[in-house]
C-alpha cells in the first residue's frame, strides 16, 4: 500500500509538472497569435499606405527619372509576392464555397505541401478517368458507366478549380485559359451526365482515354523541367503542371505537340458529332446537344490559339538563344585568332 501511494503520489506530481508545462506553452501560443494578428493587421497597413501613394503619384501624372521608375517597379513586385503570405479577401469562387474564410496559408512549407497534394490529387484522378474509360470501351457501350464516367469528371473538375483557386490565392500562376477552361468542362460533362445518350459513348470513351494519357505524359514532362529550373532558380516554388502545353524546354515542346494536337482535332470531331445529333434529337433536347457541341468546339479552338501562340513564344525564344550562342561562339573564335 505504501509502494501504491508513492507511486501514485510520483504520478500526480509529475502530471502536475506535465500540465503545467502544456498551459505555459498554450499561453506561449495564444500570445503569438494575438502577436501574429497584430503584425498582419499593421503589415496590410503599410502596404496600404504605400499604394494609396503610388496612386496619388500616378493621378498627378508626374514624370519619374528611369532609376527612380525601375525602384518603384522593384518595389510592387517586392509587395506582390509579399502579399502572398498576408490574408486577403476571397474571389467568387471561394467566396461560394467556403465564404469569407481566410484561404491564405502563411508559411511557404505549407503552401509547397498543398501544392504537392494538388499535383498528386491529379494524377491520381486522371488515371482514375483512364481506367473509367477504358471499362467503357472494353465493356461496350453501358449508360451505367458512361453516366458514373461524366459523374466522376463533373467531381474532378469541381474539385480541381476549388484548389487551383486555392492556389492561385496563394502565388500559383495558372493560366487563366486552363482555368476558363476548367468551369468550361464542369458545365459539358454536367450536360452530357444529364443527357447520357448512348450514341456517343464510345466516341466520348476514346476521346477520355487518349485525353487522359496525354495529361499524364505532359504531367510527367513538366514535372521534370519544372524541377530543372527550380534547381537553377528560374522558376517559383509555387509553379504547378498545368493541362495543355505549358512546357519549359523547346525539345519538350517538339515532342508533345503532335499529341496534343491530335487531342484538339479530336475535340473539333466530337463538336461536329454532336451538331449532327442535334439534327435528330427531339426538340426538348437539341438545345443540349447544340451547347455541348458549341462547348467542344470553342473548347478546342482556344486550346489551339493558346497551342500556336505558345509555339510562337518558344520558338522565338529557341531562335534568341541559338543566335545568342552562336554569336559568343564567333567572338570566341575572333578572339582567338587575334591572340594567335
Amino acid at each position: 500500500n505504501e509502494y501504491k501511494s508513492y507511486l501514485r503520489m510520483e504520478f500526480k506530481a509529475e502530471n502536475d509538472e506535465i500540465f503545467t508545462q502544456i498551459n505555459e506553452s498554450y499561453a506561449n501560443f495564444r500570445g503569438k497569435v494575438e502577436e501574429y494578428y497584430q503584425s498582419t493587421a499593421k503589415c496590410k497597413a503599410a502596404i496600404k499606405k504605400f499604394e494609396d501613394q503610388i496612386e496619388a503619384l500616378e493621378e498627378k501624372e508626374e514624370k519619374l527619372s528611369e532609376e527612380d521608375a525601375k525602384l518603384i517597379e522593384g518595389r510592387k513586385a517586392e509587395i506582390e509576392k509579399m502579399c502572398n503570405y498576408l490574408p486577403k479577401e476571397n474571389h467568387l469562387l471561394l467566396m461560394l464555397f467556403v465564404g469569407d474564410f481566410n484561404c491564405v496559408l502563411p508559411r511557404n512549407e505549407d503552401k509547397i505541401k498543398y501544392k504537392k497534394q494538388y499535383e498528386m490529387f491529379k494524377l491520381w484522378y486522371i488515371v482514375g478517368q483512364l481506367f473509367f474509360s477504358f471499362i467503357n470501351i472494353a465493356l461496350g457501350p453501358s449508360r451505367i458507366i458512361e453516366g458514373f464516367l461524366q459523374f466522376y469528371l463533373v467531381w474532378f473538375y469541381c474539385n480541381l478549380t476549388l484548389k487551383e483557386s486555392i492556389l492561385t490565392h496563394n502565388g500559383s500562376r495558372i493560366r487563366t485559359w486552363w482555368l476558363i477552361q476548367h468551369y468550361l468542362d464542369i458545365v459539358l460533362y454536367g450536360f452530357l451526365l444529364i443527357r447520357n445518350d448512348g450514341e456517343f459513348s464510345i466516341q466520348f470513351s476514346l476521346y477520355i482515354f487518349y485525353m487522359s494519357g496525354c495529361q499524364i505524359l505532359q504531367f510527367y514532362y513538366q514535372q521534370g523541367s519544372l524541377y530543372k529550373l527550380r534547381a537553377l532558380g528560374r522558376a517559383e516554388s509555387m509553379e504547378v503542371s498545368a493541362e495543355g502545353l505549358r512546357v519549359k524546354t523547346f525539345a519538350d515542346l517538339q515532342f508533345l505537340t503532335p499529341f496534343f494536337f491530335i487531342l484538339y482535332i479530336f475535340q473539333l470531331c466530337n463538336s461536329y458529332t454532336l451538331w449532327h445529333l442535334s439534327e435528330h434529337a427531339t426538340n426538348d433536347e437539341r438545345w443540349e446537344v447544340v451547347l455541348c457541341s458549341v462547348l467542344f468546339f470553342f473548347i478546342s479552338i482556344g486550346n489551339m490559339f493558346t497551342l500556336f501562340r505558345v509555339l510562337v513564344v518558344k520558338y522565338q525564344l529557341y531562335q534568341q538563344r541559338k543566335n545568342k550562342k552562336t554569336t559568343l561562339s564567333r567572338a570566341s573564335n575572333i578572339n582567338g585568332n587575334k591572340s594567335e
